[in-house]
């Protein structure tokens, strides 16, 4: 499996920066972003729950799990405190549920019908019109994209080509939605074409990053027996993975009912994908 990461970490770059080019290319609309994302959770759980912890655990114990619990917490706070996990798509008005009007937000506005919120970060209020900072939306992305790297070295640093293979397609099944978000809003603000798809290029970079962490970490930390280390990094990428996932669908949960049923097999399709695939390897 010698080369195995360089090229997943190739792949999902080349995922990254096609993610990157949907904007120009094609209108994706919020309803069909939402059908996208749920596939991809569903991936993102199957591989956490099917592939990511029983490795661990096998690695490990089933006190490794312990990890999978801060894996979640840490990123969930990190991006509770510094900038939050989000997707967007260009809004369309005639969508019965166009992005801007799920009303997830509080604050004595609702009276007046207008939507007043803290922006993410502190960075003031942001109105019902406007759209998320492309900045803050990036920072959020990337915490989780370096997240996503470390969680691919660890699947293949375990050496199950079931596990590897499962994180990877997780992975590149879900960062082009990523790449979507971050150059739709730059477009939208305004920025050349050109310095969104540097950014998004730099952006896509951040997996191999995560992966070079995951090798320098594993030498200092895992010494003569990288096991365990691999093990306890595995359940921890595991929980980044249920945060991700969780992340993408609860906050569209009660605002999607004339759509429930497509976005629920979608759900499944992702989820039943990594089921079957625990098979294989």
């Amino acid at each position: 499996m010698t080369y195995t990461l360089p090229i997943f970490c190739a792949a999902i770059v080349a995922s990254s920066l096609l993610g990157g080019l949907l904007p120009l290319s094609t209108r994706l609309t919020h309803t069909k972003l939402q059908i996208y994302l749920s596939f991809a959770a569903g991936t993102m759980l199957g591989t956490a729950f099917f592939h990511m912890m029983p490795e661990a655990v096998k690695l490990g114990s089933e006190n490794t799990l312990h990890w999978s619990a801060a894996g979640l917490l840490s990123l969930f706070f990190l991006e509770r405190w510094f900038a939050f996990h989000h997707h967007e798509a260009p809004a369309d008005p005639s969508e019965p549920c166009p992005i801007h009007p799920h009303e997830h937000l509080h604050g004595s506005g609702h009276a007046a019908g207008l939507i007043v919120a803290e922006a993410p970060g502190g960075l003031g209020p942001q109105s019902k019109g406007t759209s998320l900072h492309w900045g803050l939306a990036a920072l959020g992305l990337a915490a989780h994209t370096i997240a996503g790297g470390i969680a691919l070295a660890s699947a293949v640093a375990s050496g199950s080509s079931a596990t590897a293979w499962g994180v990877f397609l997780a992975t590149i099944i879900h960062k082009p939605a990523d790449s979507l978000t971050i150059v739709s809003l730059m477009l939208r603000a305004g920025v050349a074409a050109r310095n969104a798809h540097l950014v998004n290029f730099g952006f896509s970079l951040l997996i191999p990053i995560g992966a070079v962490l995951f090798g320098v970490g594993s030498r200092i930390m895992g010494g003569g027996d990288s096991h365990p280390f691999t093990a306890a990094t595995l359940a921890f990428s595991a929980g980044t993975f249920l945060c991700i996932a969780l992340s993408d669908l609860l906050p569209e949960l009660q605002f999607h009912a004339h759509d429930r049923v497509p976005l629920s097999v979608s759900l499944l399709g992702g989820f039943s994908l990594m089921a079957a695939a625990s098979w294989w390897g």
